[in-house]
C-alpha cells in the first residue's frame, strides 16, 4: 500500500501528510470544478497586483525632483536656482546651465524637463521645453515658471523643441501602441509556454517570430493609417513593434520552462503591472512613487518608448539607449530558453524516477478526459440508463437472455444493470473512483504538456 493508492478493502491509505490528504479530498470534486479552482490564483494575483501597482502609483500623482535648469553663470542665476528649489517643496531639482545652446540638447534628450532663462523689464523670460519627450512635465514646468516670470515684471515665452502634433495632443498614442505590441508578445509567449512544452526550440522561435510579424503589423496599421493616431514612420514603427513582440515572447517562453502554467502571473507582473507605471508612458517617472521611479530605467516599456519617441518626435534620450534595453531583454529570453529546456527535462525525469504524483492540474485534466471518454463510450454503445417501464419498452429492446432490460421495471423495482461493476454507484461517478482517477491522471500526464 502506498500513499497514492487505496487499500483493497476500500479504506483510505494511512501515512498521508496534510498536503496529500488535501489532494485526495480535492480530487473527489468533479474535474471541471477542480480545474476552475486551480486557476483562481490568477484573479487573486490580478486583484492584489492591480491595487499595489496601478492604484498605488496613479491615485495621487505628485511631481517630485523634476530636473530643470536656470540659464546663467552669475550670482543672480545661482540665487534664483537656490530659491526655486527651496520654495518648490521637493517638486523641482534645479541646476545651472552655462548657455541656452548647452541646455537645448539636455531638454530635447529628456535629461532636463525645462531650461529657464530669466528676463528683464523689456525682455521676456524664456522657457525651453520638449512636449514630445513628456507632455505632463512640459505642462507642469510652464505652470511653475509663469509666476516666476511675472514676479520679475515680465512675460514668459515658451519654446517647444519637440511639439506634439494635433492628432496626438497629449502624447499618449505612442504609449498605447507600445502596450499593444508588448501584450501581444506576452500572450504569444504565454500560450507557447503553456501548450508547447514538447515543441523544439526552432518551432517555438518560429511561432514567436512569425506571430510577432503579424501582430506588430496589425497594431502599427490600425494605430497609423486606420485610426490616424500616429502619422508617418510606418516601416520604422513596424520594425520596432516586431522587435518588441519577439523580445517579450522570448522572455515569457523562457520563464515557462521554470514556472509552468504560473508564467501567466509572472508575465503580467513583469510586463504589465510593473512595466506600465514605471515606464513613464501614463505618467512621468517623476510623478510616481517608489519603487516605480527607481524601476524606470530598467523596465521594458522605457526602452520601447525611448525608441518610439526618438522616431516619431525626435525627442528623448535617443534610439541607442532604448534599443539597448530591448536587446538586454531579448538576450535574457534567449538565455532562459537555452537553460530552461534542459532544466525542465531533468526536473520531469527526476519527478518520474522518484515516483512523485502528477500535478493537481494534470490530475484534474486526466480525470476530465477519462470521464469524457466514458461518456462517449456509453453514448456509442447505447448503454446509458433510460428508466423506462416494461409496458412502454418495445419488444425488440428486451434482452435476448430474458434478463431485465437496463432501467426496466420488474415487480415494481427499477433496475440499473449495465456494463458497470456490481455495486458501483452512479450518483457521483468521481467520488467513488479514486483508484481510476489516479490512473486517469497518469494517462493525462502522458498526453499533457507536463507543465506545473
Amino acid at each position: 500500500m502506498t500513499a497514492e493508492t487505496m487499500a483493497s478493502s476500500g479504506a483510505p491509505a494511512t501515512g498521508l501528510g496534510p498536503w496529500m490528504r488535501f489532494r485526495r479530498q480535492y480530487s473527489r470534486l468533479s474535474p471541471p470544478v477542480q480545474m476552475i479552482g486551480l486557476q483562481l490564483w490568477l484573479p487573486l494575483v490580478f486583484v492584489i497586483a492591480f491595487c499595489l501597482c496601478y492604484i498605488n502609483a496613479f491615485h495621487q500623482p505628485t511631481p517630485k525632483d523634476i530636473k530643470v535648469a536656470v540659464v546663467g553663470t552669475g550670482p543672480a542665476a545661482a540665487t534664483l536656482a537656490d530659491r526655486l528649489e527651496g520654495t518648490s517643496n521637493g517638486m523641482l531639482s534645479v541646476s545651472m546651465a552655462g548657455s541656452v545652446d548647452a541646455a537645448r540638447g539636455d531638454v530635447r534628450d529628456g535629461d532636463l524637463a525645462a531650461a529657464f532663462t530669466p528676463g528683464a523689464a523689456n525682455q521676456p523670460a524664456r522657457l525651453l521645453i520638449a512636449s514630445g519627450a513628456q507632455f505632463q512635465l512640459a505642462e507642469v514646468v510652464q505652470q511653475t515658471f509663469a509666476p516666476v516670470a511675472a514676479a520679475e515684471g515680465t512675460t514668459l515665452a515658451v519654446d517647444d523643441l519637440a511639439p506634439l502634433p494635433k492628432h496626438d495632443s497629449y502624447g499618449t498614442s505612442g504609449f498605447y501602441l507600445a502596450l499593444v505590441w508588448t501584450i501581444a508578445g506576452y500572450m504569444v509567449g504565454m500560450f507557447i509556454g503553456m501548450m508547447g512544452q514538447t515543441l523544439k526550440h526552432h518551432v517555438r522561435l518560429g511561432l514567436i517570430v512569425g506571430s510577432g510579424f503579424v501582430f506588430s503589423l496589425l497594431g502599427t496599421l490600425f494605430a497609423g493609417p486606420v485610426v490616424g493616431a500616429v502619422h508617418g514612420h510606418f516601416l520604422s514603427l513596424w520594425l520596432l513593434g516586431w522587435l518588441t513582440t519577439i523580445s517579450v515572447g522570448l522572455v515569457v517562453n523562457g520563464l515557462s520552462y521554470f514556472i509552468g502554467r504560473f508564467v501567466t502571473g509572472a508575465a503580467l507582473i513583469l510586463f504589465v503591472f510593473l512595466n506600465i507605471p514605471a515606464s513613464g508612458g501614463a505618467f512621468p517617472a517623476a510623478f510616481v512613487p517608489e519603487p516605480f521611479k527607481w524601476l524606470h530605467p530598467y523596465v521594458f516599456g522605457t526602452g520601447v518608448l525611448d525608441v518610439l519617441r526618438g522616431i516619431v518626435y525626435d525627442a528623448g534620450p535617443g534610439i541607442g539607449r532604448g534599443a539597448t534595453v530591448i536587446g538586454v531583454y531579448a538576450a535574457v529570453g534567449i538565455v532562459l530558453t537555452a537553460v530552461g529546456r534542459p532544466f525542465f527535462n531533468r526536473r520531469t525525469r527526476l519527478r518520474a524516477e522518484r515516483g512523485k504524483p502528477v500535478s493537481m492540474m494534470l490530475a484534474a485534466q486526466g480525470a476530465a478526459m477519462a470521464a469524457r471518454q466514458a461518456e462517449q463510450a456509453e453514448a456509442a454503445a447505447g448503454t446509458r440508463p433510460h428508466h423506462v417501464t416494461t409496458s412502454d419498452a418495445p419488444a425488440s429492446d428486451a434482452p435476448a437472455s430474458g434478463a431485465p432490460a437496463s432501467g426496466a421495471t420488474t415487480n415494481g423495482v427499477t433496475t440499473n444493470a449495465g456494463p458497470r461493476r456490481d455495486g458501483e454507484s452512479r450518483d457521483n461517478e468521481f467520488a467513488d473512483e479514486e483508484v481510476e482517477s489516479d490512473a486517469a491522471a497518469v494517462s493525462g500526464a502522458a498526453a499533457g504538456s507536463g507543465s506545473a
